[in-house]
């Protein structure tokens, strides 16, 4: 089967089946495809099918199928002809996203009660119905979810009148729980052992001292799963299954149910989405907002289409628009804060998931608002870049008036600048805060640094409280201040360096001692001092421990255990005993991956005769035939390790890492050194001392 683009629309007649046939229960469908009915004839089997993709897409289906009978690949049944599908040709989909027709088989014998439909392939699981009862009608139904009705009698109800946002309710960040826990179960209504994996994932992140955490739990065999996952905070985080990928809203302390499905239907506006995905039993707060973010957020206002209606293409005249967009964004920003209480208002659920819900949609559109500038400087802005001569040069570029830009979120200063609630948004908002210009400045003075003139870079000063005077008063000149941003920006920053020194030592603590009172000083929050006093603490033990003044076995390494994690990781290692291990997490669409690959290729010729592996670990359902070719056309040595989606989720877990590269230092004992290492040097002292141990 294949799938392709086009403009052209072409329209077709469903068919109608006899009364005899019946919609047979299967185990497995592809989502291009779904069986509709099966018909046992004296001369055939009749499969009634759906082909659907979105509209100006096309679908083919191969004149190779057959019908085989399960558990018994001998016994095959050849595809005699059609009704309404042309074979081997491109079938465009109509605005219905359907089209509809009939499979003819050969006759399969009544002793045979279960096949397989294969289009092309027998192993291709995605392109295949597996699983399909001749005799046999569906009889699993759609859960009962979560619908508004039941919000309206059963939910939370709002214990006070509401008449807006106010963030000021949550300036002491009294929702922060470190400890936090979320409990999540769920049912994938349809799932199949066979479908090729067993796995869901739901990535949680601290916004605050810059960790996140992959969580991992095994699906069970009628589709079950439950997990316990570490939220400290209100937070929309990306669960992951399959194919799969879903924005769920959690919050400490909170349950809620999922009930979903691996079929899908074509969206002409999403692309294929599931046919059900809801939540169960009785409402909780955290299925309220999900269940409002989805229904009624997201579609009243379109906040997740802003991207294809605000994006602005690399032009000439990029600026212009950008600034044109950006204001555009402004205005759809002042209808929905003016709207947000007449939608919201009467709604019997509370005050704070009401809330959470405004929070939410005004931070996608300021999302929006720091991408277009985002792209804008990726695109046109200040960078360094490699000439001809391989010699890195400076590019002027063009930059935006960051006083026009930032215009239109100051008319709503309190809801987008001094808003903690906008942490919903999780990572993503945090990413953008950072790399904009509006704060960049704050996230450079946490390491006592400031900007070199004409955009070449930031550079270390002798007072490290200089570069937090310019952040402040660059704020104030276009009357930002010392907002909430600018002071979660420094604080993540400072504990994102303290993380991240390769060795701490005296030396390093000294110059962090200077800076730290600088960013006590401006946050205004006692919990954000709090954290980041816990983390100081930690790193002040680390160089205690590095030099030797206090014991620290045991502290950092992670000891392989029994766990599915555990597992897979002693598994990779296991061959490789006694050897210092490199691991390279990388893909073939992670440009810094290879770059960095074919640079490591002369330290691996240096540590030819040491007792040392490097393993470069990809993920096999992301391009394996493309990753062989690459690493043969480069001849990039080492160990090439090529894992399942369910093992590079367990192993995303163990190490908690999203991006890649990501690699890891393992002694030769097989405990974990150093996560997040860069191997760019064989005179770095972790792999020395690594290397030398007996």
């Amino acid at each position: 089967m294949k799938i392709k683009n086009i403009s052209i629309l072409t329209s077709f007649a469903a068919l109608a089946f006899t009364a005899n046939a019946l919609l047979p229960k299967t185990e497995l469908q592809p989502r291009w495809l779904r069986v509709t009915d099966v018909e046992r004839t004296d001369s055939a089997t009749r499969v009634g099918i759906r082909l659907q993709n979105i509209p100006n897409y096309w679908v083919r289906y191969n004149s190779s199928a057959r019908l085989i009978a399960d558990g018994d690949t001998t016994l095959q049944y050849k595809l005699i002809g059609t009704e309404n599908i042309d074979l081997d040709k491109e079938i465009w989909m109509p605005a219905s996203c359907k089209h509809e027709g009939v499979l003819l088989f050969e006759k399969v014998p009544e002793s045979i009660k279960v096949v397989d439909m294969v289009e092309s392939n027998i192993d291709d699981v995605n392109n295949n119905v597996i699983g399909m009862h001749l005799d046999e009608a569906e009889t699993r139904t759609s859960p009962a979810i979560l619908t508004m009705e039941d919000i309206i009698k059963k939910g939370p109800k709002k214990s006070e009148p509401w008449t807006g946002l106010d963030p000021s309710r949550y300036s002491d960040l009294s929702f922060y729980d470190k400890n936090g826990k979320a409990h999540i179960k769920g049912r994938i209504t349809d799932y199949s052992p066979r479908c090729g994996f067993s796995t869901v994932s739901v990535t949680t992140y601290n916004d605050f001292i810059g960790s996140q955490k992959v969580n991992v739990s095994n699906i069970a065999s009628d589709g079950s799963f439950e997990m316990d996952v570490p939220v400290s905070y209100p937070q929309f985080d990306a669960l992951e299954f399959g194919k799969t990928y879903k924005n769920i809203f959690l919050m400490p302390g909170d349950t809620i149910s999922i009930a979903t499905c691996l079929a899908v239907r074509p969206d002409p506006e999403r692309g294929y989405v599931a046919e059900y995905f809801g939540y169960e039993g009785t409402p909780t707060e955290s299925s309220v907002i999900n269940l409002l973010a989805d229904s009624l957020i997201n579609r009243h206002y379109g906040v997740n289409n802003l991207w294809g209606k605000y994006y602005v293409a690399e032009s000439d005249s990029m600026a212009t628009m950008t600034y044109q967009s950006n204001e555009r964004l402004g205005n759809l920003l002042d209808s929905v804060v003016s709207d947000l209480p007449k939608l919201l208002g009467d709604l019997p659920v509370s005050s704070f998931a009401k809330d959470v819900l405004s929070s939410y949609a005004i931070g996608k559109i300021g999302l929006m608002m720091d991408d277009i500038e985002m792209n804008f400087g990726f695109a046109k802005g200040p960078r360094l870049k490699v000439n001809e001569e391989g010699e890195l040069e400076q590019v002027t570029g063009e930059t935006l008036d960051i006083a026009t830009i930032t215009a239109p979120k100051l008319r709503h200063k309190e809801l987008i600048l001094d808003n903690p609630l906008l942490l919903c948004n999780s990572m993503i908002q945090l990413n953008r805060w950072e790399y904009n210009d509006l704060f960049r400045k704050s996230a450079m003075a946490s390491s006592g640094s400031v900007e070199i003139p004409g955009g070449g870079g930031y550079i270390s000063t002798d007072d490290p409280s200089l570069p937090f005077k310019i952040a402040d008063s660059y704020l104030d000149s276009i009357s930002v201040g010392n907002c909430f941003p600018a002071q979660l920006v420094q604080t993540k920053s400072f504990i994102n360096r303290l993380n991240t020194f390769e060795t701490p030592s005296s030396k390093t603590l000294e110059r962090i001692n200077q800076i730290l009172p600088n960013i006590i000083k401006r946050n205004n929050s006692e919990v954000m001092n709090t954290i980041l006093m816990e983390e100081y603490n930690g790193f002040v033990k680390d160089v205690l421990i590095a030099e030797n003044a206090i014991d620290g076995s045991g502290n950092d390494a992670i000891i392989i255990d029994g766990s599915a994690e555990g597992e897979v990781l002693e598994k990779i290692i296991a061959p490789y005993r006694g050897n210092v291990l490199f691991l390279d997490f990388w893909g073939i669409g992670c440009g810094p991956c290879r770059s960095g690959m074919v640079s490591q290729k002369p330290m691996l010729e240096e540590l030819a005769d040491k007792p040392f592996r490097a393993l470069y670990i990809a993920n096999a359902d992301e391009g394996l035939d493309a990753c062989k070719k690459w690493l043969r056309k480069e001849d990039i040595k080492g160990e090439h390790i090529f894992v399942s989606n369910d093992d590079w989720l367990r192993l995303r877990s163990l190490f908690n890492f999203s991006g890649i590269p990501f690699g890891v230092l393992i002694c030769k004992d097989g405990k974990v050194l150093k996560t997040g290492y860069h191997f760019s040097s064989t005179n770095e002292v972790n792999l020395l001392k690594a290397l030398e141990e007996k």
